[in-house]
C-alpha cells in the first residue's frame, strides 16, 4: 500500500478493473499486469476504479481503458452461457405462427419448463404467446423464445441481428448452414435496448428437432451449455460427442468471429 503498487497475473482475461478506494487520491499508482509495467496511472476522474483492456488477440499488451466496461459487451452484468438467460424476472414466449404441430410443441414445452422451474425452484414464470408479447415493454426483463424464427412472431424484434438464426429446416451460423428438420438449438443473445437482460432460444428446425430439446436437462445443477448449441438426434442413442453438430461461445463483443466454436467433422 505504501508503494501504491499493484501487480497482477492473468489468464483468460480481456479486461479488468482495480478499485483504489483504500488509497488517498493524492498521487498516481503503479500497475504491472502480466509483466507489463503501466507506470504513473492517474487517479480516475470519476469514482475510484481504473480499468485496463487487452486489445486484439490474447497476446496483445495491456493499456489503460478510456472508461468503464461498455454495457453492450460481455461483463459481470451479462456474460452467458445459455443458462444465464434465465434471470431478470424471465418470461417464456411461445410460438403461434408456425405449423399446428410446431405451435403445439412450443406451447407444451414452455409450459413444461415453467412448471419444472416452479417445482424445482419455487418460482412462478409467466408464459406468454408471441402475439401478446410487447418487445418494447420491460426491456430489462429476460426472455426465452420457444420456436424458430418462422414460427415465433417475437423473433424479428429480439434476434434480427443474431449471427445464429434458426428457421424451419436449417440453422445458419455466420456463413455456414446446417440443414435438416431434426435439429435442436439453444442460444443466448443480449436483449436489444437492455444493459443486463438476455434473450434465450429453445427451438428446433422442425417438430422432431423441437422434441429433441425436451430431453436436455436445462435446470439440472452442473449442466453446462455454451452460448449456442446445435444438436441432432444421435445425442440420444450414441456416446458423446455424437450428434453435436456445432457449438460455441461468442466473443467479448458478442461476435461470432471473435469467439470460439467447434464443428462436427464432415
Amino acid at each position: 500500500r505504501a508503494a501504491r503498487s499493484f501487480v497482477a497475473t492473468t489468464d483468460n482475461v480481456a479486461r479488468l478493473a482495480i478499485d483504489l478506494d483504500h488509497l488517498a487520491a493524492d498521487a498516481p499508482v503503479e500497475v504491472t499486469i502480466d509483466g507489463q509495467a503501466l507506470p504513473s496511472v492517474a487517479w480516475p476522474g470519476k469514482g475510484t476504479r481504473v480499468s485496463f483492456v487487452r486489445a486484439g488477440d490474447p497476446d496483445a499488451g495491456w493499456s489503460l481503458a478510456a472508461g468503464p466496461l461498455p454495457a453492450e459487451q460481455k461483463g459481470p452484468r451479462r456474460y452467458g452461457p445459455f443458462k444465464d438467460a434465465f434471470r431478470h424476472h424471465v418470461a417464456f414466449v411461445y410460438a403461434t405462427r408456425g405449423t399446428p404441430a410446431e405451435n403445439e410443441w412450443a406451447w407444451a414445452k414452455a409450459r413444461f419448463d415453467a412448471e419444472t422451474f416452479w417445482y424445482r425452484g419455487n418460482a412462478g414464470i409467466e408464459v406468454i404467446a408471441d402475439h401478446a408479447f410487447d418487445p418494447e415493454a420491460n426491456r430489462d426483463r429476460g426472455v426465452i423464445l420457444y420456436g424458430h424464427a418462422d414460427a415465433n412472431a417475437a423473433w424479428s424484434a429480439l434476434l434480427a441481428d443474431s449471427p445464429v438464426q434458426v428457421r424451419r429446416g436449417r440453422v445458419t451460423v455466420g456463413g455456414r448452414e446446417i440443414t435438416g428438420d431434426d435439429l435442436g438449438c439453444l442460444l443466448i443473445r443480449p436483449r436489444p435496448g437492455s444493459d443486463v437482460a438476455s434473450v434465450g432460444v429453445v427451438a428446433g428446425t422442425g417438430v422432431v428437432g423441437g422434441r429433441l430439446t425436451d430431453r436436455l436437462p436445462t435446470f439440472v445443477s452442473g449442466i453446462g451449455f455454451p452460448d449456442w448449441l446445435v444438436i441432432g438426434p444421435e445425442v440420444l442413442t450414441e456416446a458423446p460427442p455424437a450428434g453435436v453438430r456445432a457449438g460455441g461461445f461468442f466473443g467479448v463483443d458478442w461476435g461470432l468471429e471473435s469467439g470460439r466454436a467447434a464443428w462436427e467433422s464432415p
